[in-house]
């Protein structure tokens, strides 16, 4: 899980939290979602934060 702050925006992360991961950056967060820009689409998508690790971190290296 991650807690983003402001200085945030426009780092990798990888989600997963499903079957496949996924490498996007973030664009923007609130409360209760991330908003992470996956591959090549346009838009963003809302991301629970536990579904996210930092990506290039140790944490990040790491997951099973």
């Amino acid at each position: 899980m991650i807690e983003p702050q402001e200085t945030d925006i426009g780092r990798m992360v990888i989600y997963v939290g499903g079957f496949d991961e996924e490498e996007g950056i973030i664009t923007s967060f609130n409360d209760k979602y991330v908003f992470v820009r996956y591959g090549s689409e346009k838009d963003s998508k809302a991301t629970r934060r536990e579904d996210l690790i930092w990506a290039n971190t140790a944490e990040g290296s790491n997951r099973k």
